[in-house]
């Protein structure tokens, strides 16, 4: 593929004298035409300098891992960083345009250089923390964390993403606060620091106000809407056990003539669904097929117990895969609504949803991804719309360079790089782990890889404990078989 850029000399203004960009970034950052996109907020200028220079500016930040006032002050830029911060902080500015702009032309580059694939797409939703620690951002609230059930200041980040059978881009995110009923977690004081300004309300920045206390299903709605008046389309939208209910299910079956099926973890609560006539919660279908001859099955691909129940729920036909691994007591639960699928088919499809976990991992750790604490509500939205857009960019640079890892592009900028993403880590060095352990110490797999992708300390810690645990139970078992 080629990696030229229109105009090289109109970057030039980004670089310092000193310090020297590799072509390749520069004209992977050209590739997506930066410039058509922000044509239609063109009428806006910075001091004269095209919003397009800036934005370059901002992504090149992104790729040395450092804030914008680091880059300013390592003379690696030659742009005000008050500048920088003005386009951050316009209400103006449309970032979820221009993220949707830098997803389409990734489709587009792919497509005319024969990248595109025949394998499923997909849809991913999650939602991440961003912690922060300043109590005066605007619109800050404690948020409660999934994984360590504590309470953080910060916000909840809701983010749809699209699998294209390679390569995972991010589409569209809002942001969130939590603990409305209870001041969102804040004191008086607190509340009345934050900081605050007036935007026109018609703009692009009070509609993302607007969606800080939407409720999230609402907002996925209207994501996936969005997604495909764009004209992206996939089979299957996927999603943990935190946003599989009703409303989504029955909003999502609504959408291209129902030709997207949902495919996600459900909680084993008490919900219920409609088998043969009656309304059944799974712990008493679970109970009325496990004993019953041939509707228990055992995968050896997943090492698993598995059970398969057509129901209806909420006037929804789906398909439940209740999975136990071995020797464990708890069984788990698949819902989707396409009803052909077969338990591997299915379990396969749910695998891709961790690549988002992936990703929110490498643009916290390579990208700065809530690490900006901009007071501003619309630089908070900036800051996460540039890790995605440079995330985007790299995932670009990814297919077309054969680099074998995420790690490799940024090695010319970063040191710290690793010489394998998060994902291949996890797969070697914890999944056949826990895939042995699963069997002794009944490990939930879900909460145990979210552990390890939120966490960097408990991920060594937990890695370290598994391999103690496990080679404890290897050699107790050859002591027994001595003896």
């Amino acid at each position: 593929m080629s990696a030229k850029i229109s105009n090289l000399s109109e970057l030039t203004p980004l670089v310092g004298s000193q310090e020297k960009i590799s072509d390749g970034v520069l004209g992977f950052i050209g590739q997506f035409n930066v410039g058509q996109l922000m044509r239609p907020l063109s009428r806006f200028k910075i001091k004269g300098i095209q919003l397009k220079i800036v934005l370059s500016a901002l992504i090149m930040s992104r790729f040395r891992g450092l804030s914008v006032y680091a880059m300013c002050q390592s003379g690696q830029l030659q742009i005000d960083e008050n500048t920088l911060y003005r386009m951050m902080n316009h209400f103006w500015m449309n970032w979820r345009s221009l993220l949707y702009g830098i997803a389409m032309q990734f489709i587009r580059i792919t497509k005319q250089h024969g990248q595109s694939n025949n394998e499923v797409k997909c849809f991913v939703i999650d939602d991440t923390d961003i912690v922060k620690t300043g109590a005066t951002i605007e619109g800050i609230s404690k948020i409660r964390s999934h994984v360590s059930h504590c309470y953080h200041l910060g916000f909840k980040m809701l983010l749809l993403a699209y699998w294209d059978g390679k390569s995972l881009l991010a589409l569209d995110f809002s942001l969130h606060r939590e603990n409305r009923k209870n001041k969102f977690g804040l004191t008086d004081k607190q509340t009345k620091a934050q900081f605050s300004k007036k935007r026109s309300a018609d703009s692009p920045g009070a509609d993302r106000v607007q969606e800080l206390d939407q409720e999230k299903p609402s907002i996925v709605l209207q994501m996936l809407k969005r997604a495909c008046r764009h004209g992206i389309s996939a089979a299957y939208v996927l999603m943990d056990s935190w946003f599989t209910n009703d409303t989504l299910i029955q909003g999502i079956r609504k959408m291209r003539q129902g030709a997207m099926h949902v495919v996600g973890a459900c909680k084993m609560d008490k919900r219920k669904f409609m088998v043969n006539g009656k309304e059944l919660n799974s712990a008493t279908l679970v109970k009325a097929n496990e004993t019953r001859k041939g509707k228990k099955h055992y995968s050896r691909k997943f090492k698993s117990e598995y059970m398969i129940v057509d129901a209806i729920y909420k006037g929804t036909p789906v398909r439940l895969y209740y999975i136990r691994y071995r020797r464990s007591k708890d069984w788990k639960l698949l819902l989707s609504t396409d009803t052909s699928l077969s338990f591997v088919r299915v379990m396969e499809l749910y695998q891709i949803r961790w690549t988002i976990e992936v990703m929110f991992k490498e643009c916290k750790q390579y990208l700065r991804l809530g690490q900006g604490q901009n007071t501003d509500f619309d630089g908070q939205v900036a800051d996460a719309a540039l890790t995605m857009i440079t995330h985007t960019i790299l995932s670009l640079q990814l297919r077309f360079k054969d680099y074998e890892t995420m790690g490799g592009l940024f090695r010319d900028t970063q040191n710290r790089m690793v010489e394998e993403t998060l994902y291949r880590r996890i797969m070697q060095a914890i999944l056949s782990i826990i895939e042995q352990l699963l069997e002794i110490l009944s490990i939930d797999i879900d909460e145990t890889i979210s552990l390890l992708i939120e966490d960097s300390d408990k991920n060594q810690k937990v890695i370290n404990l598994l391999i103690t645990v496990s080679q404890a139970s290897t050699t107790n078992i050859r002591s027994e078989m001595v003896a």
